[in-house]
């Protein structure tokens, strides 16, 4: 059989059924690398482990036997990783005797990939971020970056538990350049088993500090000579930026990551606090120097989180006040929020001495909530008016400062309302008591946490400074970073044999490695599904028109 062009249609196999068997006649036992890859990258994206799809392939036999897929995956890995290695961090050693990245490291190799001892490895691994760039800046060149741009990179981090005593925490890289793009999974630069606290984190910092400051100083050529210019930001939920940068928890006295404005102060105004470090706090070393104090950027994602917890924990604590909660305000809550489509319950905390607690909600169901939760329902009178108003406001001034770009105007507007919002939350009572032109107060000032704090003095001019990079606030989310790591987390400390389940890898370094092959797919436009077109030959009208 040939096509009109005149070019042949190879027959690759046939498949028979007789006595209830199915024979499968193969015409030629060669797969192609390119078929191969493709297995291997949807076993890695499906998170499909070799237990899985051998099961798979008992049922389908058609299917790549999963030696084969297992064979190339290695193969893939060991090419890869000779192009970016995969370094060892010993976190159990003093910082003095703890590694640092510069050109010579890079060019150490592991060629084997493979690590025998498990105390010997320690318990962190990391890539270099310059070789990183060499793979991705001609990908990048091609669809984002024009001669005479700045490289914007952004590194971020996060912990979650992996057990009791453990915590996986992940620092990565990515490219501000790419917009909305930026909000998928980045790039590991480092992951370790340990605690999120300053002195592990020391250990990151100094093993960076010398190839940060290079490329922000001497930027990077690429494989074609062109000269790139670099520039460094920061960003992460509070607990990794005070860590990052050497400064107190938010309950300290000089809580802010950007001024010297002191707890008892953060409800006022009135005062001016322009982006700048914490001079009065118990500081220690800012573990990125690089990166100048401007470019630490608050995390949008939180903001919202947090300061929405206040607001629902200031509402509910006005309700366990009356003795009607239990048998009838608790009900009547858990179904307005059914109708607004959020699950949502009270009980009893054992933790906190039985007191009332909540359902703890995610992003969208909080937004939900914010936006149509009808507080004034439950809160009569004024006051039940103003707290919903005070929630809408917050929603909309939210969605103000996650708008990909905002004008001048629109930017002296947000700062304006989000000193109103301030002073409406904190407003005390008004007027004669019990009289009829008395204005109910709402919060006290000592409800202002440090998140409001920066959301109203610092925001408006992070918006205002980005703005003049071409940058938006909403490309500094955390969302991406979050997730990855608990997807992460779940995969691969899960008890899966994702990575082969070769004895001596730590499971670090297996995440690792499948980050790596995730950068062989996209240099080598692995695809991510092969066509192919079925042809049922008992219906007539199905006749193929390309064949004779």
């Amino acid at each position: 059989m040939v096509l009109e062009s005149g070019n042949p249609i190879c027959i690759y196999n046939m498949e028979l059924g007789c006595e209830n068997q199915i024979i499968n006649i193969k015409y030629s036992s060669i797969i192609d690398n390119a078929r191969l890859d493709a297995y291997v990258r949807a076993c890695d994206e499906a998170l499909l482990g070799r237990d899985g799809y051998r099961r798979l392939a008992a049922v389908e036999a058609r299917l790549i036997r999963e030696y084969q897929v297992a064979q190339r995956r290695i193969e893939i890995t060991k090419s890869i990783n000779d192009q970016i290695h995969i370094g060892i961090l010993n976190f159990d050693k003093e910082l003095n005797r703890q590694p640092i990245l510069d050109d010579d490291d890079e060019s150490q190799d592991n060629p084997d990939g493979i690590v025998v001892d498990e105390q010997e490895i320690g318990n962190g691994v990391y890539r270099s971020i310059r070789s990183l760039l060499k793979i991705l800046i001609p990908i990048w060149n091609k669809l984002i970056l024009q001669p005479g741009d700045t490289i914007n990179l952004k590194l971020g981090g996060d912990g979650r538990n992996v057990g009791r005593k453990q915590n996986h925490v992940m620092i990565t890289v990515c490219l501000l350049n790419e917009k909305d793009e930026v909000l998928k999974p980045d790039h590991h630069i480092c992951l370790y088993v340990g605690k999120e606290n300053y002195e592990t984190l020391a250990k990151v910092g100094h093993l960076f500090e010398y190839q940060l400051r290079d490329l922000q100083e001497n930027g990077i050529y690429d494989d074609n000579g062109v000269h790139w210019p670099i520039e460094f930001f920061f960003s992460g939920d509070w607990k990794f930026m005070y860590n990052i940068m050497g400064l107190n928890a938010p309950n300290a006295k000089y809580f802010c990551l950007y001024c010297d404005c002191e707890a008892s102060e953060r409800w006022n105004m009135d005062l001016q606090w322009p982006i700048n470090k914490n001079t009065k706090c118990k500081k220690k070393p800012v573990l990125f120097p690089t990166i100048k104090q401007e470019n630490y950027i608050p995390d949008e994602l939180h903001l919202m989180l947090r300061i929405s917890d206040v607001l629902m924990e200031c509402f509910f604590n006005d309700l366990f006040k009356r003795k009607e909660f239990e048998q009838q305000i608790k009900s009547q809550i858990e179904q307005t929020m059914k109708t607004i489509k959020v699950h949502f319950e009270f009980f009893k905390s054992k933790s906190h001495g039985g007191k009332w607690d909540w359902t703890s909600l995610m992003g969208p169901d909080k937004k939900k909530v914010l936006q149509y939760f009808p507080v004034s329902d439950f809160i009569s009178e004024r006051r039940g008016k103003d707290i919903e108003k005070l929630w809408r406001d917050f929603y909309e001034l939210y969605l103000v400062l996650r708008k990909p770009i905002l004008t001048n105007s629109e930017i002296d507007d947000f700062k304006v309302k989000v000193k109103q919002w301030i002073y409406l939350f904190c407003r005390p009572n008004q007027g004669q008591i019990n009289s009829s032109l008395q204005i109910p107060g709402l919060y006290r000032k000592e409800d202002i946490t440090p998140y409001m704090h920066v959301f109203s003095k610092h925001i408006p001019e992070f918006l205002q400074n980005l703005k003049e990079k071409n940058l938006s606030l909403r490309l500094f989310s955390t969302s991406s970073i979050e997730k990855k790591n608990h997807n992460q987390v779940r995969l691969f400390f899960g008890g899966t044999t994702m990575g082969g389940g070769i004895k001596g890898k730590s499971v670090v370094h297996d995440i690792m490695e499948f980050e790596n092959r995730q950068l062989y797919y996209l240099i080598n436009n692995t695809p991510q599904e092969i066509q192919m077109r079925n042809i049922n030959a008992e219906d007539k009208e199905n006749k193929d028109p390309y064949c004779n």
